[in-house]
């Protein structure tokens, strides 16, 4: 029988736990542990979550969404001898275009006047498929995390996380199995984008999920569980 590795679970913007909590129903894995970035007000307080949950000289297996996957794949860089495998969901490593730069700078500026909310339909249309935006499973969690964590922690996830560096090459350094899990109609992070990186990272295995947009562990969460369970061995 094979030792089962913790998994460590790294958020996305404006997400806490719930948006895992489908996720870890359908996932059996033995030891989960979640990094809580909806705490942290920097990148440096987001590295340091993350590594208090890594024991010396274990390894663990490292599961990140979107925002998260950036922040897993720094702390894959950082502590290579203790990463057993790096999943991630909705994450591009190329880091950002000017397009979402400029995007980020026009919302910080608006957060920071106060003239902006985080669970407006407008704004959450970007990230749900069209077809879940009256899904109270998909649109509502992702409405209720927005109102709860507010935002303070919209604004500090964002300038936390931007700009945000590529993260290719490291992960092209990492001596462990790497998966990509991308969506089909994700705007945030373009599956046809991430996929052209299958040239400079030849080790990684890449999966794409039909209707689903950026929300695609809420939205496809047993497709997502059965490909984490396969590159984490359960």
């Amino acid at each position: 029988m094979s030792v089962q590795h913790p998994v460590l679970f790294f958020p996305g913007t404006l997400c806490d736990e719930r948006i895992f909590l489908p996720l870890w129903r359908t996932l059996s894995s033995a030891q989960r542990r979640y990094v809580p970035l909806q705490w942290a007000a920097s990148k440096e307080e987001m590295l340091a979550l993350s590594e208090d949950r890594i024991l010396e000289n274990e390894k663990v297996h490292l599961v990140g969404y979107s925002m998260g996957g950036f922040i897993a794949s720094l702390v894959a860089q950082r502590n290579p001898a203790n990463i057993a495998s790096v999943t991630l969901i909705g994450y591009n490593p190329e880091g950002l275009s000017k397009e979402e730069i400029a995007k980020r700078k026009q919302l910080t500026t608006m957060l920071k006047q106060g003239n902006f909310k985080p669970d407006n339909d407008a704004y959450l249309s970007r990230f749900i498929h069209p077809s879940r935006l009256n899904d109270e499973n998909v649109a509502g969690v992702v409405k209720s995390m927005a109102q709860d964590l507010g935002k303070t922690t919209l604004l500090n996830h964002t300038l936390a996380t931007t700009p945000r560096e590529s993260t290719v090459k490291a992960l092209a350094k990492i001596n462990a199995p790497l998966t990509f899990i991308t969506a089909q109609q994700d705007a945030i992070a373009p599956a046809q984008v991430i996929h052209k990186l299958q040239n400079v990272l030849p080790k990684a295995v890449f999966h794409n999920i039909d209707n689903a947009g950026h929300m695609l562990v809420l939205e496809q969460t047993d497709a997502v569980a059965s490909i984490i369970a396969k590159s984490i061995g359960v």
